[in-house]
């Protein structure tokens, strides 16, 4: 594999990723982290995963809490802006700095939270987002949610949250194909797990310096 990797970060740097469930976001957000822990020693490494904020906010007890499980877990369905807003933003403020390398997964998932996201990193100086979207087919992501016998992953939830991605993420993408305030990268993520890191070594390289 190539991972010719320019070690010098002129910038600091934020990274969006976006794929369905079961894309592999997770997997290669590790491996991008790891990679980046060693080349750039020094420099903190951050994650804002909105999967697992929401974990923790469902583990909390509250009428609220109870609606947002059902809609999540049973329905599969994504939950409304107002309530992933309030958590991206709040657990966001709370990690932000000038110098760390940002990772976001699970935010932006539509338009509006977009325009939030743009908000948020102007506001903080932090220049061009790489936005990396790891493409995978609806039937991939399926079989692979399906193997993986998480509780939530019942075939209708499954289909739910498919059908959720392709409502409101989908019309993202195709704005952050044009937006120039983002570097907007696709990935193909049906391949090998290492064959999909050194693709994306590959293609953010340019952007590093």
């Amino acid at each position: 594999m190539n991972l010719n990797i320019n070690l010098t970060m002129n910038k600091t740097k934020t990274l969006i990723f976006v794929g369905r469930s079961g894309s592999g976001k997770g997997t290669q957000i590790e491996l991008l982290k790891n990679l980046f822990a060693s080349k750039y020693e020094g420099t903190e490494i951050k994650l804002i995963a909105m999967g697992d904020i929401f974990r923790a906010f469902f583990k909390e007890s509250g009428y609220v809490q109870d609606i947002a499980r059902d809609i999540s877990m049973k329905q599969g369905k994504f939950q409304p802006d107002f309530i992933t807003d309030a958590l991206f933003v709040r657990n966001t403020i709370n990690i932000l700095d000038e110098n760390s390398i940002l990772f976001f997964d699970g935010y932006p998932r539509n338009i509006n939270q977009l325009e939030i996201m743009r908000e948020l990193l102007n506001y903080v100086n932090r220049g061009k987002p790489i936005v990396l979207n790891i493409e995978v087919s609806r039937e991939s992501v399926k079989t692979r949610m399906l193997s993986r016998g998480r509780g939530d992953d019942n075939d209708s939830a499954i289909n739910s949250r498919l059908d959720e991605y392709d409502k409101y993420i989908l019309p993202m993408l195709e704005v952050l194909k044009t937006d120039s305030s983002f570097d907007y990268i696709e990935i193909k993520g049906e391949g090998k797990i290492e064959e999909i890191h050194a693709d994306i070594i590959n293609k953010i390289n340019p952007y590093l310096s």
